[in-house]
């Protein structure tokens, strides 16, 4: 990947300037963590959580609200390092930030005990509290540590007492609620996870993933024109990982001397983007129960599995109900076998439930306009012959009336209007469901 391209970014940000958006979400974050309140940031993989900790442990970030050094240490934990690890040697991570960041203030710590020890850690911020320094623990990945079997809930506990002894506050990152991250309902149980105000951290607006994508080429020779970064925001959402992608291949293309001025240009972008995140898509698809899968496919189902999608950054709510958060998703959900479900183009059919959802909006159609449907889409792209789609409404029953299946189908693209082009007449042979020309 060439170092000259400004979209290279696929893990977290690490460089302060790199760093864009999220300002709501600092203030908010900052504002809580200054009056004690341990936060619960959850979103989806790749959504920037990291690259969000990892800026808020920067001092000039948080000077604005005073808890830079020496007002208050940030210590960040990446809690991949302890996933299995014992007690002892997440004491021994959390007084070494502890002391490297009293060291880097100035402020002098003495640490008489034998470190890996939950009285050497208590040791040590009883000293800092006596300087009236806050301290904020950051913990990344956190669902890690939440499913360490060697973890107690009297290791979390005692977590949960560094709160009341010294003010302690704990900012968290996961992909999921902190009660959905452990399947043990002891560690559940545990007092430490009931002090967390919980925040979401989610898509940018689509402005904000336009404004991104210019922010970028700032320091280049090129700019994306605004129907460019229009398209590409639309093609993967205002999702500033899948963001990255679009506009690493975009900088591609134009640095190779190929045209992107219109919408038929742009459209070659699609392949190369879709196929550097189709593992990132499947990834987030795998890590869905069935039931999520189901309503995702259709974009629709229960309340909770709604919220649920929007919460991971795969539906997004509308007056008229939940769609897509990227047209890449869409296509994705299309290409998945999901049981029960028939998809094909813009259509999703539950055949159990006798259900039609075209592009996530319910169709209501009448038992033989369903027939003529199902088994269209189960032909997707093939030609149906008049004979077959007269059985599949009709049965075997002869009826002297030659125009019958042809005043269904009108009725039938009548009824799924805006989508009546996908259905293709072949002169003489049937019909066919295949893209509009």
């Amino acid at each position: 990947m060439s170092v000259d391209n400004p979209f290279y970014h696929r893990g977290a940000i690490r460089n302060a300037a790199d760093f864009y958006n999220r300002e709501a979400e600092i203030s908010q974050i900052l504002g809580l963590l200054r009056n004690g309140q341990s936060v619960s940031l959850i979103g989806p993989r790749r959504i920037g959580k990291s690259s969000l900790l990892i800026h808020l442990a920067r001092p000039q970030v948080r000077a604005q609200m005073q808890l830079d050094p020496p007002n208050a240490f940030f210590i960040l934990i990446d809690c991949q390092e302890f996933g299995g690890s014992p007690p002892e040697e997440v004491y021994e991570a959390l007084l070494d930030g502890l002391l490297d960041a009293a060291e880097a203030a100035g402020v002098d710590i003495q640490s008489a005990h034998a470190p890996g020890t939950y009285r050497a850690l208590d040791r040590a911020l009883h000293q800092v509290s006596k300087h009236g320094i806050s301290v904020v623990v950051l913990l990344d990945e956190f669902e890690l540590l939440a499913a360490n079997e060697q973890l107690t809930p009297y290791f979390f506990a005692r977590l949960r007492g560094l709160t009341t002894k010294y003010g302690l506050a704990y900012l968290t990152a996961s992909q999921r609620p902190l009660y959905d991250i452990t399947a043990e309902e002891e560690i559940l149980s545990s007092p430490f996870f009931n002090i967390f105000v919980t925040l979401p951290i989610g898509l940018f607006s689509e402005e904000t993933g336009k404004k991104m994508l210019c922010a970028r080429l700032q320091d280049t020779e090129y700019t994306f024109p605004d129907a460019l970064a229009e398209y590409l925001v639309w093609l993967v959402g205002p999702h500033p990982f899948f963001l990255h992608i679009a506009g690493y291949h975009a900088y591609q293309a134009i640095a190779q001397g190929k045209t992107l001025e219109t919408k038929a240009d742009f459209t070659r972008l699609d392949e190369p983007i879709e196929v550097e995140a189709d593992s990132h898509l499947s990834y987030l698809w795998n890590n869905l129960t069935p039931e999520e899968q189901y309503a995702l496919a259709i974009a629709d189902g229960p309340i909770d599995n709604l919220r649920l999608l929007e919460q991971q950054c795969l539906l997004c709510p509308t007056e008229d109900g939940y769609v897509y958060s990227s047209e890449i998703l869409r296509r994705y959900a299309r290409r998945q076998q999901v049981a029960g479900l028939i998809q094909a183009g813009p259509f999703v059919i539950d055949q159990q439930r006798h259900q039609v959802w075209a592009n996530g909006q319910e169709i209501s159609l009448t038992t033989s306009q369903f027939a003529i449907l199902v088994s269209l889409c189960q032909n997707a792209g093939q030609v149906v012959h008049g004979d077959d789609l007269e059985t599949a409404v009709w049965g075997d029953v002869l009826v002297d009336d030659p125009d019958r299946l042809k005043t269904l189908i009108k009725r039938l693209r009548r009824a799924i209007i805006p989508y009546d082009t996908w259905i293709v007449s072949e002169r003489g042979v049937g019909y066919a469901l295949r893209p509009p020309d």
